[in-house]
């Protein structure tokens, strides 16, 4: 059996087997909002040089390091997958900035169908009622988020979590056609209203038809995430350490290193400050060798689960084969008696399939762990953010 999985990575869609041979799936919306966008960056093109060259030496493509031509600021982005209305499809939401869009795609026919597409239609987390088709998804940002069920062909989103906290990653439970599992977080907020941190993640089930919620995994010291049911009523989630509003209180050798090199860093503000005030007005550097950055590409982070990764720092941990995610994000799966049993470590993503496999991912590297506990490397892509089990390919 060669079963399809998506996977998400940095916003392209990609699908592979079992096999671990990932090809990326070109969405046809994207491309043609991306073509449209390209042909009216080159038509603009001749105004936005005649405005940098009217404006002297203070033009917008100098001004801190800006460019002038740099195009469009963001591209067009995948952000949820799941398995389609009938077998041998696949449906997806994409999000432009401005606009969002699901579409839904049928591998037999490689042919791609525009469900809807709005503006500010932001939704994320798919998951797909394995009877009725139903999608179960997050919408909203990473400052207050809520769930929302849509029909089987994506359209008609009716909320069925509300508040001021961060409700995400549902999934339906199985033996129950209207129960959704789910984490949340509260919000605590300052006098003036912004939001100043979040409590501990915990895992909660809903049940739609009579509305009765119960918290059914909680800890104060940790963030309980992503949970799934399998078909032998084991409750799967990743574990993390909880990092309270004030962050990860830094030890005293980093304080220490701190303060002796403060003086040090203030210099250095001083220095590129005036480089690239020299850079402006006279075009030539104060200094010979060193200086600020050119333009480039920023270090890359990805906000998982109210938590940011820098890319660049969790590659310089050490950590196995690459692994994005921190130790400490660990796979467990809780069978009905309440026992315990930890499945992987630097988890950052995960979905189970129906015959009780799982598949698994760290943030570069997709891992598949076998019904009988064998477990195996599949492939490797950089910044994969969501995995998801499509069905038998």
């Amino acid at each position: 059996m060669n079963d399809r999985i998506a996977l998400i990575a940095d916003g392209r869609l990609l699908l592979t087997g079992t096999d671990g041979v990932p090809r990326r799936h070109e969405c046809e919306f994207a491309a043609d909002i991306e073509r449209r966008e390209q042909r009216s960056a080159e038509k603009n093109s001749w105004l936005r040089g005649e405005e940098d060259a009217g404006a002297g030496m203070f033009n917008r493509s100098s001004l801190w390091g800006s460019r002038g031509n740099a195009g469009p600021s963001s591209r067009p982005r995948i952000v949820a997958v799941a398995g389609g209305e009938s077998p041998g499809s696949m449906v997806y939401a994409l999000w432009t900035g401005i606009v969002g869009a699901v579409l839904e795609y049928d591998f037999s026919e490689s042919y791609e169908r525009r469900v809807f597409h709005r503006e500010r239609f932001h939704v994320s987390e798919f998951d797909r009622h394995p009877r009725d088709g139903r999608i179960a998804c997050r919408f909203g940002d990473d400052g207050v988020s809520n769930l929302a069920v849509l029909d089987p062909d994506g359209r008609n989103a009716r909320p069925v979590t509300e508040g001021d906290s961060i409700d995400a990653a549902p999934s339906w439970a199985h033996g129950s056609d209207e129960v959704l599992l789910y984490h949340s977080a509260g919000l605590s907020r300052d006098p003036k209203g912004y939001i100043r941190g979040l409590g501990p993640y915990g895992i909660h089930r809903l049940d739609l038809k009579s509305g009765d919620l119960e918290t059914i995994a909680e800890s104060p010291a940790h963030d309980l995430l992503a949970p799934r049911h399998d078909t032998a009523g084991n409750l799967y989630y990743i574990r993390r350490d909880y990092e309270g509003p004030e962050g990860v209180r830094p030890s005293a050798w980093q304080t220490l290193k701190d303060t002796v090199l403060f003086p040090f860093r203030m210099i250095r503000a001083l220095v590129d400050f005036f480089q690239i005030f020299s850079q402006i007005v006279s075009k030539k550097p104060l200094t010979t060798a060193g200086g600020p950055k050119a333009n480039g590409p920023e270090p890359v982070r990805m906000w998982i689960h109210g938590r940011m990764i820098d890319v660049q720092k969790a590659s310089q941990t050490g950590a196995p084969d690459g692994a994005l995610a921190p130790a400490d994000w660990v796979l467990v799966k809780r069978a009905p008696d309440g026992s315990e049993e930890t499945l992987a470590k630097h988890v950052l993503c995960y979905d189970l399939s129906t015959d009780g496999r799982v598949a698994w991912s760290d943030g570069k590297n997709l891992h598949l762990i076998e019904a009988d506990g064998r477990k195996r490397k599949l492939c490797s892509e950089p910044l994969i953010d969501a995995v998801k089990w499509l069905g038998e390919a």
